[in-house]
């Protein structure tokens, strides 16, 4: 497991196209892949889930990498929000 700590304040909230990219981003791979903040757990894969949060709480959250690609799928999700700001 990878547990990534991310600043997402510059693109929050999420646009649909934000949403989209990070969401395409993740579902290449086959590692669980959620955002994780004050208990709030966001599936990656679901551009609808990660639409459904306005606002993160201080835009920060810990991204969670657990499976076989696990690496490669945080560089990916990593390399989308960069792209994103």
């Amino acid at each position: 497991m990878i547990r990534t700590e991310l600043d997402l304040q510059p693109i929050m909230p999420f646009t649909r196209t934000t949403a989209a990219r990070l969401a395409a981003a993740a579902g290449k791979y086959e590692s669980r892949l959620t955002l994780e903040c004050e208990g709030l757990v966001l599936n990656m894969k679901s551009m609808l889930g990660l639409l459904s949060q306005a606002k993160l709480p201080g835009g920060r959250a810990t991204l969670v990498a657990d499976g076989a690609d696990e690496a490669a799928a945080t560089h990916a999700v990593l390399a989308a929000v960069n792209a994103a700001r």
